[in-house]
C-alpha cells in the first residue's frame, strides 16, 4: 500500500512510539542500519531525534511505521495475503498430523492416570482398614494382658505395622489424590485445546484441500 509523504505519526511521544513499533515489527537497530547503510549508532541517534535519516529512507520508514500503527489501531483493515495463506497452509500440513497424535497421546495418558487414581483410592481404603485392624488388635492385646503373658513383643510388632500403614496412607490420601486429579484435568484441557484448534484450522483454512 502506497502512502503520500507524511512527516511522522502524530504523537507527543514520537521517538518512543517509533521505537516500540520497530520492536513490534521484530526489527533490530542493527537490521535497520544494514538496510539503510548507516551505523547502528546512527539509528539510535535517529530514534532519539538527534539525527535524521536520508529523506527517501525516512519516507520508507515513516510509511512502514504509519501502516503498522493504522493496522494496530484499526484504521486500516487487516488481511492475510495469498502468499501468507499458502505458506501457513504448507506449515499446517506439517503440524496438524502431529497435533492429532499429541491429542491421542493425551487421551491415552488420561486413561492411565484415571486407572492410577482408582488404584490410589483403593490403596487409601485398604490402608485405613489396616490401621483399624492393627489398632483393634493392639487394644485387645493390651486389654487381655495378664502377668506372665508375652504380649509386649506382639504389641510392638503391631505398632510398627500400624506406623507403616500411616506412612503408606500419606502417599495416597486426599491431597495426593487431588494432585493426580489436577494432572488429569490439565491433560484433558490440553487434549481439548488441541482438538479445538485442529478443527478450527480445518474449517477456516482446509490446508489438505486439493
Amino acid at each position: 500500500m502506497a502512502y503520500k509523504h507524511r512527516k511522522s505519526i502524530k504523537t507527543g511521544k514520537k521517538d518512543l512510539i517509533n521505537t516500540e513499533i520497530r520492536k513490534k515489527l521484530g526489527v533490530t537497530q542493527a537490521q535497520l542500519a544494514a538496510i539503510f547503510n548507516v551505523s547502528r549508532t546512527y539509528i539510535t541517534l535517529a530514534e532519539s531525534g538527534k539525527r535524521n535519516l536520508h529523506s527517501s529512507s525516512n519516507l520508507l520508514l515513516t510509511n512502514i511505521y504509519l501502516q503498522f500503527h493504522e493496522l494496530e489501531t484499526g484504521k486500516q483493515a487487516s488481511y492475510r495475503s495469498l502468499e501468507t495463506r499458502l505458506l501457513l497452509n504448507a506449515e499446517y500440513k506439517k503440524i496438524l498430523p502431529g497435533m492429532k497424535t499429541q491429542e491421542q497421546d493425551c487421551r491415552y495418558k488420561i486413561k492411565q492416570l484415571k486407572k492410577d487414581m482408582e488404584k490410589m483410592k483403593e490403596r487409601a481404603r485398604d490402608t485405613e482398614h489396616a490401621i483399624i485392624v492393627f489398632t483393634t488388635a493392639i487394644n485387645n492385646l493390651q486389654e487381655n494382658d495378664k502377668p506372665g503373658n508375652k504380649n509386649n513383643m506382639q504389641v510392638r510388632g503391631l505398632n510398627l505395622l500400624k506406623q507403616q500403614a500411616y506412612d503408606n496412607l500419606l502417599t495416597c490420601w486426599e491431597p495426593e489424590q487431588a494432585k493426580l486429579h489436577g494432572k488429569i484435568e490439565a491433560m484433558a484441557g490440553e487434549a481439548r485445546a488441541l482438538r479445538r484448534y485442529r478443527i478450527k484450522v480445518m474449517k477456516e483454512h482446509n490446508p489438505f484441500k486439493k
